[in-house]
């Protein structure tokens, strides 16, 4: 319920405070849960072998022929811009493949347009921050590795987009940390 407050002026009210709830709704879409918990980053046994580097672009269907044709992990970063600030960036999803690297970057722009497997928070995603969503990756060497890789990265950052984190499965204190 709206709770107005009137200022009375010669026989007539002037609205003093209102809320436009229009602009409110907007702004709760964009609310997010973010887990900073510094005992997932500093556990020794997350820790991401050495020779991983990391490659990034914007995401956006001119830099599809940029990403890699291997195997590996990857996630999408929203990166604000703005102007004589330092760089900012949110982790929002976390995910592996076997297949190429440039082929699930692929459907991903397919989910963009609302093609392929439904998935609303990974479509509110790509559609809310189109302009400011960065694809990062990661090339691997086998399907091992992308397993062990996406799985030490999820547990370590428990992205919010992310539907399944491997220690919320035996962790009562993580599962359904995000349905607060």
């Amino acid at each position: 319920m709206c709770l107005l407050f009137y200022i009375k002026k010669q026989k007539s009210f002037v609205l003093a405070y209102d809320i436009d709830f229009v602009k409110k709704g907007g702004l709760l879409l964009h609310k997010r849960p973010f887990l900073l918990y510094p005992e997932f980053w500093e556990d020794s046994t997350v820790q991401l072998p050495s020779y991983i580097t990391w490659q990034s672009v914007q995401f956006n269907q001119l830099n599809h022929a940029l990403v890699s044709l291997h195997r590996g992990v990857y996630c999408f970063v929203v990166q604000p811009v703005v102007k004589g600030f330092f760089e900012t960036r949110y982790l929002f999803y976390l995910g592996k493949t076997n297949r190429t690297l440039r082929k699930r970057y692929s459907e991903y722009l397919d989910n963009q347009q609302g093609k392929g497997k439904p998935r609303s928070k990974v479509y509110e995603m790509l559609k809310l921050y189109k302009d400011y969503l960065h694809f990062y990756y990661a090339e691997l060497n086998t399907e091992k590795e992308v397993d062990e890789v996406e799985e030490k990265l999820l547990n370590t950052f428990v992205p919010h987009i992310n539907t399944q984190i491997p220690n919320a499965k035996i962790s009562p204190e993580l599962k359904d940390i995000y349905l607060l």
